[in-house]
């Protein structure tokens, strides 16, 4: 599996962390950003959405301060799902439920006054890469749906 991964500034530390623990067991493409100097998070979203999108990653990694921002540009990207992971059933759900080829983690929200950690993101990271995506026909549907609209708005 060929993971695409990158980060604005505020990632940027916890991304190389776990850029160095997913390369024990993946191939990874880091797409940057390679200091903590202030930079655009859609410069580097938009490298992983592409990757994926182009099937050059399997799957993709951003990371941002609050990773909405990296989730928004990922989905502008046809036949990227991208989602947010701040927890476990987060990362299941988005395999399961969402088919979500993009995750994307916070970098500076706290979590129940918890800073997250590399341990926390490679977990998640984990769960999600070994989720299935459900067989159940309402989920399938679903995403279905999700393809349909994506058709009449991506001209």
């Amino acid at each position: 599996m060929i993971i695409a991964i990158s980060s604005d500034h505020a990632g940027y530390k916890l991304k190389e962390q776990l850029v160095e623990l997913l390369s024990k067991e993946y191939k990874v493409i880091n797409f940057g950003t390679f200091s903590e100097e202030s930079c655009d998070y859609p410069d580097y979203a938009k490298k992983v959405a592409v990757a994926v999108q182009k099937k050059e990653a399997d799957k993709g990694i951003i990371l941002c301060g609050s990773g909405e921002g990296v989730c928004i540009v990922a989905n502008k990207f046809k036949g990227i799902y991208a989602g947010l992971c701040y927890s476990e059933e987060t990362a299941k759900l988005l395999s399961e439920h969402n088919f979500a080829n993009v995750i994307c983690f916070p970098a500076r929200v706290k979590l129940c006054e918890k800073e997250i950690t590399v341990e926390m993101l490679y977990k998640w990271t984990k769960i999600w890469l070994s989720t299935e995506n459900s067989k159940e026909p309402r989920h399938i549907n679903r995403i279905q749906k999700i393809k349909i609209i994506e058709e009449e708005n991506f001209k």
